[in-house]
């Protein structure tokens, strides 16, 4: 049958055209083939999803579950008790006690209610808001994200974030914690934490020497000293606490909590996993805590006779008890000194502003290392070394004092006074050291300076001066001993710059612009007493770890020796034993008839004070014992103390009745004295 031109069902026998006639007519796929790509196509993806879900569930869910239990399981820092600090013998002289500390997490406090907290929290805590936020910028800044100013608002406005527990009261009393605990739903985000705080069951003694703690800060987190150290971190900030940090802190733990969906931990054992803590070591120290108690009672009494002598203003003075032979330090004392434990839990403005009172005279100031003076004439030996070994003088050279040396062929007639106004008369060397002759030692520090060298200056150095000793806690000065390389760089006018006679005169008895420390004169002292060995003083004995295990010996440097000739030093031994012992000598008021034979000199140093405007004179002793078998070095200095042999011998004295175990009855000091 023939199809009509109207009949559709021929119409859809033919393929269809499209576009031009003289492109080629295109074929439509079938109806298998487009299912087909379709099926492809699902087949496809569904095997995209299956490999995903096999990636994520499988060789990835480690990772995840890791992530979840971080938002489930919350790490806690278990606090490691920090390691005691004894005394030679194992008393405990700081030692830790349990603390509560009140801190913020501020993740779990919820967005916009953190000033309001802080108001809250400061009022809890009985301080002022403004103290909170500083506590908290503080902890935060050595984390401080770059391109944030460091300021509150960036805080509360959640710019900046910690998951640390930001600590803000280390000591808070039960009363305070009672409190917060009581209402947890009013501060979201406090903690209360415990913790290890410093406590001295021995009070004040060596306050200056073990130091204070302290948070870690930024700079400090820089130094390679801290290198593993993480802000919040509470460190040594001063002393032996600041030298043994390393030994002290031992190594906090972590613990692992489970948490709720609030951030609060759930009523169950804690979760496996963490680290115990390890407390730290223990350090001791070469002092000998009845030892140190008695030099701090020998400063109190030395100025209690300065007072009675009427020298109403001493009120501050330094001890120093060093082993001749190798420079551990037995003692060092420091007065007026300060309740260490004023630092525990933070230091307040009310207590931090005592301490700075200049009426309080300094008590943080450890004299013994921090403050260098005149030390007047126990310098005296150190010029009898430096003549005799350069040949300016011998032990046989004689001078006579009329109780004034006028420097000749000069043209300052500046006219040089003996402490005995009187005079002398004619002295040799050892009669020279043994009465303390000043006019002797004008004629020595004159012949120094027509030799135009630094002769004296550089025994002076030799034998410690000029330079710290290398003791181990930080705030040593050097002190000075003036050269004319020294005066031209440091003064301006040309004048000022020129050495004169007087300047070689004065430093020969200890005086002019020449200081020390009482440490850097025992340590002089030490080396005449052992033969030249110039020691090297120490706090630190030995570490050792919690099951009594020594980790190490804390040896210091290898001393080095200066030459100096025997005969030398029998000469100026000869003369400090004569000067404690002999009827004529400046301290034989205190030591003569003493049952163990003291080797010492007086001092007294005048030393300007700038708040009277004029000179004031500072007590000196220096000195050594058993003379024949040097095994102990006692200086004491005390300030505005007036003659050495009247307040600063007689506190040596007790120092040594310590020392060997006798009697103490605080003998009155010299009524004729340097």
């Amino acid at each position: 049958m023939l199809l009509g031109p109207g009949n559709d069902e021929g119409r859809r026998s033919r393929p269809i055209r499209s576009g031009r006639r003289d492109r080629p007519i295109i074929q439509l796929p079938s109806v298998a083939l487009r299912v087909a790509i379709m099926l492809g196509i699902a087949v496809a993806l569904f095997g995209i999803i299956l490999f995903r879900l096999w990636f994520l569930q499988i060789l990835s869910g480690q990772q995840f579950v890791a992530q979840a239990n971080d938002n489930r399981l919350r790490s806690v820092k278990i606090l490691a008790p920090r390691g005691t600090i004894t005394d030679r013998n194992g008393e405990v002289i700081v030692q830790n006690r349990p603390g509560l500390a009140v801190g913020v997490r501020l993740m779990d406090v919820p967005a916009g209610q953190l000033d309001g907290e802080v108001v809250d929290l400061a009022g809890a805590l009985h301080v002022k808001p403004g103290k909170v936020r500083r506590k908290i910028v503080d902890h935060l800044r050595p984390s401080w994200p770059t391109g944030v100013p460091v300021a509150w608002r960036a805080v509360a406005d959640g710019k900046v974030a910690s998951l640390d527990l930001l600590v803000i009261k280390e000591d808070a009393s039960r009363k305070v914690v009672s409190y917060l605990l009581e209402h947890r739903l009013s501060f979201p985000g406090v903690e209360i934490q415990k913790n290890y705080l410093r406590d001295y069951p021995q009070g004040d003694l060596a306050a200056q020497l073990f130091g204070n703690l302290g948070e870690i800060n930024k700079d400090q987190l820089k130094e390679q000293r801290f290198k593993g150290y993480a802000p919040g971190d509470m460190v040594g900030q001063s002393g032996l606490e600041w030298s043994y940090d390393r030994w002290l802190r031992g190594r906090d733990g972590m613990a692992k909590v489970e948490v709720d969906a609030h951030g609060q931990p759930k009523a169950h054992a804690p979760v496996p996993g963490g680290r115990l803590p390890e407390p730290g070591d223990t350090l001791v120290t070469t002092i000998d805590a009845k030892v140190q108690a008695k030099a701090e009672e020998a400063l109190r009494y030395g100025i209690h006779l300065a007072n009675v002598n009427g020298e109403v203003a001493a009120n501050g003075g330094a001890a120093v008890v060093l082993d001749a032979k190798n420079g551990q330090v037995l003692a060092m004392a420091s007065n007026p000194t300060f309740d260490p434990s004023v630092y525990v839990g933070g230091l307040s403005v009310k207590d931090n502003k005592k301490l700075q009172d200049p009426h309080a005279n300094y008590p943080l100031l450890n004299r013994a290392i921090m403050e260098s003076k005149a030390v007047g004439s126990t310098f005296k030996p150190i010029d009898t070394v430096a003549a005799l070994e350069e040949g300016v003088i011998s032990a046989g050279t004689t001078f006579f004092c009329n109780g004034t040396f006028i420097a000749p062929n000069t043209l300052d007639r500046h006219v040089f006074r003996c402490w005995a106004l009187s005079g002398h008369g004619t002295l040799d060397l050892v009669q020279a050291i043994t009465q303390s002759c000043d006019v002797y030692f004008y004629n020595v520090g004159y012949l120094f300076y027509q030799r135009k060298g630094t002769e004296l200056e550089d025994w002076a150095m030799r034998l410690g001066m000029n330079k710290p000793t290398g003791i181990d806690i930080p705030g040593e000065v050097s002190g000075r001993v003036p050269t004319p390389a020294w005066k031209r760089s440091y003064f301006k006018t040309a004048v000022d710059k020129i050495w004169n006679p007087g300047d070689s005169i004065q430093l020969a008895v200890g005086q002019g612009f020449m200081e020390a420390t009482p440490l850097q004169l025992a340590t002089s002292y030490a080396a005449i007493a052992n033969g030249g060995t110039i020691v090297r003083p120490h706090l630190g004995l030995k570490v050792v770890d919690p099951q009594g295990k020594t980790v190490r010996n804390l040896e210091p440097a290898r001393p080095h020796k200066v030459d100096i000739s025997q005969s030398t030093l029998d000469t100026v031994r000869q003369g400090l034993v004569d000067a404690a012992n002999s009827a004529s000598g400046t301290s034989a008021g205190v030591f003569g008839g003493y049952p163990v034979t003291v080797a010492g000199k007086t001092g007294t140093a005048e030393v300007y004070d700038s708040s009277v405007m004029h000179n004031v004179n500072y007590a000196w002793y220096a000195s050594y014992a058993p003379a024949n078998d040097p095994k102990y070095v006692v200086v004491v200095m005390i300030e505005k103390g007036g003659h050495g042999g009247a307040v600063a011998a007689p506190a040596a004295r007790l120092i040594y009745d310590q020392l060997f175990r006798l009697q103490s009855n605080k003998p009155a000091g010299a009524v004729r004295s340097d």
